[in-house]
C-alpha cells in the first residue's frame, strides 16, 4: 500500500521574468531537489502535487494564483482597470 506524502514547493527566484526557480520536497520538507519551470508548468505541477507553497528563504508569503497554494506570477496584474 502506498501512503499519501505531502508535497512541498518553496520559490527560491525567477528568471529572466519566464521561469520559477524552486525546490520541491516530498513528504519531508527538509529534503528537497531544486527545478526550474516555466510559470504555466509551474502551476500545472503544483495543482498536481496538491503541493503545498511554503514561504520564502526570507519568510515571505507568496500569494496565491487561481487554485489555492499556487504561486501567482510577478508580472500578473489583478487590479481593476479604471479606463
Amino acid at each position: 500500500m502506498v501512503q499519501s506524502m505531502t508535497s512541498f514547493v518553496r520559490v527560491t527566484g525567477i528568471r529572466n521574468g519566464t521561469f520559477v526557480e524552486f525546490e520541491f520536497a516530498l513528504g519531508d520538507r527538509d529534503l528537497s531537489v531544486e527545478l526550474i519551470m516555466p510559470f504555466a508548468a509551474f502551476d500545472e505541477f503544483c495543482r498536481r502535487q496538491g503541493a503545498v507553497v511554503l514561504p520564502t528563504a526570507d519568510g515571505v508569503e507568496i500569494q496565491a494564483a487561481s487554485a489555492p497554494g499556487l504561486y501567482r506570477r510577478p508580472d500578473a496584474d489583478d487590479t481593476p482597470s479604471t479606463h
